[in-house]
């Protein structure tokens, strides 16, 4: 599976350098230059509460390499960032997190080949951003985005930015029998497809994001297979993911007014499966408020107070869980020259009483050298249905990134 996916993003790539030749090569003077940077990621992770589920480990130690090259010319730029990565929970992954080709036509810009995109304003769950899949590798409760192969039209309209995309679909990735954050039945490499969705399936997209004055307003539309299947018991004793293709029209907006920010998203999709497996017409939306305050401890430092609340029309039949909660914490800013920061939340579901806690912490140890740590709390989660799998794993967690 991973050589077939680097064939096919390295032959992506390929076209894109080659649109890129292509783009800087009629003009003689043109001008190639190159840059090269990356960062390598050291992560452990320990569950203090015993494991739930046959087959599952109580510490992990994980890897990530992601090396960049940079090419650019007069009026065209190639980037490629490729993500090796692996660890003790299971097997590692060869893919591109970023490999395309950016030219500027007039007032257009284009993009073609593999990016992360991201749509939203809100802290604690965007769900406007709907654009890339998951790897959920490192358990469901850590997910982090995987590369979308599109091409993506851009100009200037008003006093913002008018994009179109087409997109073509990739499927999530979930943990292996060893990880925390898991169901009990392992979750199956092979997917299947229904409600019109297709594994070829280029999905199409519309977004205008600009300001007006003290408004940061994003409009949106996504036609396509969705990036949150069912999960389909099978014979072997598996769970099988099933994608469908849904239609997603989303707002999210931002107001600036003197130290407080209000925020919104705000969606309506159809063809989605809900946590029952039912495909369905719901809207869902997260508002929420941060506030700044600024010169505390003798003046150097800054706290940002949030709070925001989810709602879904789906109720308890949410599959993102997010019916009916409230988040709340915030962020002190040391404004140190190590960049410390430290970031704390409590989620709280308001039907069933199970919340999660958070606390972690943010400093720059060199140059090269940041730190990352964070404690995650849960309680209550037997008590819901979207999230009783993973009554057990709090978790503590500690990282080391070095870029060079």
């Amino acid at each position: 599976m991973i050589a077939k996916i680097t064939l096919c993003l390295t032959a992506v790539f390929s076209a894109a350098l080659a649109a890129f030749a292509c783009l800087t090569g009629h003009s003689a003077r043109a001008e190639i230059g190159t840059e090269h940077r990356g960062e390598i990621i050291v992560e452990a992770s320990w569950y203090p509460q015993s494991a739930a589920y046959a087959g599952q480990k109580n510490s992990f130690v994980y890897l990530e390499a992601r090396p960049e090259l940079v090419i650019y010319g007069d009026s065209a730029e190639a980037r490629v960032q490729p993500r090796i990565s692996g660890g003790t929970a299971g097997d590692g992954l060869i893919d591109f997190r970023e490999a395309y080709v950016t030219a500027r036509l007039g007032d257009a810009d284009i993009l073609v080949g593999s990016t992360i995109l991201f749509w939203g304003k809100v802290e604690s769950y965007n769900p406007v951003d709907v654009v890339n899949a998951k790897d959920f590798s490192r358990g469901l409760m850590r997910s982090e985005k995987r590369g979308a192969p599109m091409l993506r039209l851009s100009w200037p309209v008003g006093p913002g930015q008018l994009d179109l995309l087409a997109i073509d679909f990739a499927e999530n990735i979930y943990p292996g029998m060893a990880s925390r954050e898991r169901p009990a039945l392992r979750i199956a490499n092979e997917a299947s497809y229904s409600g019109g969705a297709k594994r070829d399936d280029i999905a199409n997209a519309v977004r205008w994001a600009g300001y007006f004055n003290d408004i940061d307003l994003g409009v949106s539309w996504f036609r396509g297979t969705g990036s949150a299947p069912r999960l389909l018991p099978q014979s072997d004793g598996t769970l099988k993911p099933d994608y469908s293709r849904i239609t997603q029209a989303g707002l999210d907006i931002q107001y600036l007014r003197g130290d407080s920010t209000l925020k919104a998203e705000l969606v309506r999709r159809s063809g989605q499966y809900d946590r029952v497996g039912t495909a369905s017409t719901y809207r869902a939306g997260v508002i929420g408020i941060e506030h700044n305050i600024y010169g505390i401890m003798d003046g150097g430092q800054d706290i940002v107070l949030l709070g925001e609340y989810a709602r879904d029309s789906r109720k308890g039949l949410a599959h993102s869980g997010l019916q009916n909660d409230l988040t709340v914490g915030g962020r002190w800013l040391w404004n140190d020259v190590e960049d410390t920061e430290v970031l704390g939340l409590l989620t709280r579901d308001l039907d069933n009483g199970a919340q999660t806690i958070t606390v972690s912490i943010d400093r720059r140890i060199s140059e090269e050298v940041t730190f990352e740590a964070s404690v995650r709390g849960t309680s209550r989660y037997a008590s819901d249905p979207s999230s009783s799998a993973l009554q057990n794993d709090s978790a503590v967690i500690m990282a080391l990134t070095y870029r060079f």
